[in-house]
């Protein structure tokens, strides 16, 4: 007699079997692949302190609240552990799914806080270096790239922002930026887009 519950059984149809297999993996890797994104987006963000500390950063894109994503981490490994089962045909106890909700319950109490105080720490520590938020490069709500200087944050850029972005990030790490050279930049760039689109 088996100590589990299954999820599938004798009669069920293999393309059943073959859906639910699929989509129990893929849950699976998916929470997986979560915590690996929140502990690199958490470890970005200590990195970029680190250069801004040591003079190597001009420009950043950050989100702030990154180390509020880490206090979602043990839901993301139980939600994991739970769909896991699936793929070993396991139906999750009713002991694994209270401890869902309880510790989904307990990230949201400690993780939402956490992630609004971290956001606006990481903004004021940002300005407190020198840094400008440029919103012409941070289209809707995100408000995530900074300049050291608003000489780079150019208004017309608001249609080209991607390319932007890309472009300063890449001069981190390079010396002091040219903003004769940013200025020739941007110039090509939006003359591309205007020739593109009009």
């Amino acid at each position: 007699m088996k100590s589990h519950e299954v999820v599938f059984h004798p009669e069920d149809s293999l393309l059943k079997k073959a859906i639910f297999y699929t989509l129990f993996t893929f849950l699976t890797l998916f929470f997986l692949f979560l915590v690996y994104l929140f502990f690199n987006e958490a470890l970005k963000l200590i990195q970029t302190i680190n250069d801004i500390s040591e003079g190597k950063i001009y420009f950043l894109k950050q989100k702030g609240k990154a180390f509020g994503f880490i206090c979602f981490i043990p839901l993301l490994f139980i939600l994991a552990y739970m769909f896991a089962h699936g793929i070993f045909n396991r139906r999750p106890s009713k002991k694994i799914l209270g401890l869902v909700i309880k510790v989904a319950v307990f990230c949201s109490f400690l993780g939402i806080p956490t992630m609004i105080i971290s956001s606006i720490s990481m903004a004021n520590y940002f300005h407190n270096e020198g840094f400008v938020n440029c919103t012409s490069y941070s289209p809707g709500m995100s408000l995530d790239f900074y300049v050291y200087d608003e000489q780079f944050c150019n208004e017309e850029g608001v249609v080209i922002s991607y390319k932007i972005k890309k472009w300063l990030l890449e001069q981190n790490g390079q010396g002091e930026p040219s903003l004769e050279e940013f200025n020739k930049v941007i110039s090509l760039y939006l003359s591309e887009y205007y020739e593109l689109f009009n």
